[in-house]
């Protein structure tokens, strides 16, 4: 049976380099895998869907769908 690492806002925040309400706002526009409610008062992300998330977000390098603004 698989031993599942559940983490916390704070350390998804940590794990991206972004603010904990760039998480949060990530997560509601759907840019980011949504997290689930542990218990009442805690919502929580799997560490292993999110790091296959990062993995997946690695094939759209490079600046997707902006436009040169230079002239």
């Amino acid at each position: 049976m698989r031993n599942p690492n559940y983490i916390s806002k704070k350390q998804v925040s940590k794990i991206l380099g972004v603010s904990c309400s760039t998480v949060y706002r990530w997560a509601k526009e759907g840019h980011l895998i949504p997290p689930f409610q542990l218990g009442p008062n805690s919502t929580v992300w799997d560490e292993a869907e999110l790091y296959i998330w990062i993995d997946n977000r690695k094939k759209f390098k490079g600046f997707i769908n902006k436009k040169n603004t230079r002239k």
